[in-house]
């Protein structure tokens, strides 16, 4: 009999929410261990990275979305998340790509950026603490993502700049979604679920860009269909 499967995650993780998301596209029942608040202390003991997302399946321990969703693909076929066509695959996998190393700064400058989202950030790094240590953890949290942001060059540019470059991706997207309503072939995949879940924890946390995204129809509708698993 398989053992059960746990996801190690963070909350409002953006890859967190990519193998969840990966994990009810297969129809695979789970887990979820939040590591919000004190608890967020034991997340290094979780592997050696360091990091969530952290999968226990059938005896392995799996971190990071990408190797997580490739193993579940070729452990458990059925409902692919990488297309067969050795063309439309090669695609998906540079969605899934530019999604995780890219798009993802995106969605960091816009929490740090908007004091609803970073609020709500620091509400869930607090669960548990005393509340004099709110002001000290907000402080460090922004200070640490403004280093990032900073090392990885979103942080230096203008905010305009940033809104300009994140608006021309988004209609790259909706132009994309125009001949079939998912990034690659004709159902979706890694690409939709990677993306996807990106732009919707923008949508949810930057009341700033939600009406970007929710003013462009494909695009809105797809987000809702990646919603939906």
């Amino acid at each position: 009999m398989s053992e059960a499967i746990v996801l190690h995650q963070w909350e409002i993780s953006p890859f967190c929410q990519k193998v969840a998301r990966v994990l009810k596209h297969k129809g695979l029942a789970y887990e979820s261990i939040n590591y919000n608040g004190v608890l967020g202390a034991k997340v290094g003991r979780l592997s050696k990275v360091g990091k969530v997302p952290v999968l226990d399946i059938d005896g392995h321990r799996i971190q990071d979305s990408t190797r997580i969703a490739r193993y579940l693909d070729e452990h458990y076929p059925e409902s692919p998340l990488y297309p067969l066509d050795p063309q439309q695959r090669a695609q998906a996998e540079l969605w899934e790509d530019w999604s995780d190393e890219l798009l993802y700064w995106f969605e960091v400058y816009f929490r740090l950026k908007d004091p609803v989202a970073i609020d709500q950030a620091v509400r869930i790094a607090c669960e548990g603490r005393s509340a004099v240590e709110r002001l000290p953890i907000k402080l460090t949290l922004k200070a640490g993502l403004g280093l990032q942001l900073f090392s990885q060059g979103l942080g230096r540019m203008q905010r305009e700049d940033v809104e300009s470059d994140f608006l021309r991706h988004l209609d790259r997207i909706e132009t994309v979604l125009e001949n079939s309503g998912w990034l690659v072939g004709e159902a979706i995949s890694i690409a939709d679920i990677a993306v996807g879940s990106q732009l919707i924890e923008v949508d949810r946390t930057s009341a700033r860009m939600r009406p970007e995204l929710q003013n462009r129809p494909r695009l809105s509708a797809w987000m809702e269909k990646v919603k939906s698993i």
